[in-house]
């Protein structure tokens, strides 16, 4: 949930900031393109946000999104069109930044589907998740068994055998929806939500023969 202070939804720069300060600089690292950027304290464009996205890791990209909307820096209008991104970007969203702040992102930027804010679905889906039973509650699910089954497998990106999980999930608890990499991605927030594993938690890895 939003963190009880309703930022005001600027839209344009400080007046006294000359327009050619306002290019984002060559800085590719988090902590001093951050510090750059809220120091001028000028409200960014969605051309310089993604500019300045971009500049970084996938990894850095919610914790700059993160800093950038708690100094006010971007709208809620912006930051729809890069929550989902941000979040997708990152290998690991739930850990580069904690559920708060994510719960306050997300409610600002409203529901998003591939960055762009639309209406929830109007009735509950089941939604599948392939992970070690430790991680089972984190945020990125799909609708696809396959995708699931996958994650499950394990094997990279670090990521250790687990089982598919699912729940039948309320359009309240969807967050963003995000498709860029092709595993029909819904973020959704898990808090109290009842998951149980498919076919008693087993890692299901399907042989082609």
């Amino acid at each position: 949930m939003p963190d009880g202070t309703r930022r005001p939804d600027r839209t344009t720069p400080s007046p006294d900031i000359a327009a050619s300060d306002l290019r984002i600089p060559v800085i590719l690292e988090l902590v001093p393109l951050a510090t750059c950027l809220i120091t001028r304290g000028a409200v960014l464009t969605i051309d310089q946000l993604a500019t300045a996205l971009y500049r970084l890791p996938g990894d850095d990209m919610p914790v700059l999104l993160d800093a950038l909307y708690r100094h006010r820096l971007i709208t809620d209008h912006t930051l729809s069109g890069f929550v989902g991104l941000a979040w997708s970007n990152a290998e690991r969203p739930d850990l580069t930044l904690g559920h708060d702040r994510w719960r306050t992102l997300f409610t600002a930027a409203g529901y998003t589907d591939d960055g762009r804010r639309t209406p929830r679905p109007a009735e509950s889906l089941r939604l599948y998740r392939g992970s070690v039973a430790d991680r089972r509650t984190d945020w990125s699910w799909t609708d696809s068994r396959q995708v699931a089954r996958t994650y499950a497998a394990g094997g990279f990106g670090g990521r250790l055998p687990g089982a598919i999980w699912t729940a039948l999930v309320n359009p309240e608890r969807l967050l963003a929806r995000n498709t860029d990499r092709d595993e029909a991605e819904y973020v959704i927030d898990t808090a109290g939500l009842t998951i149980t594993p498919v076919s008693g938690g087993a890692v299901l890895v399907e042989h082609i023969t």
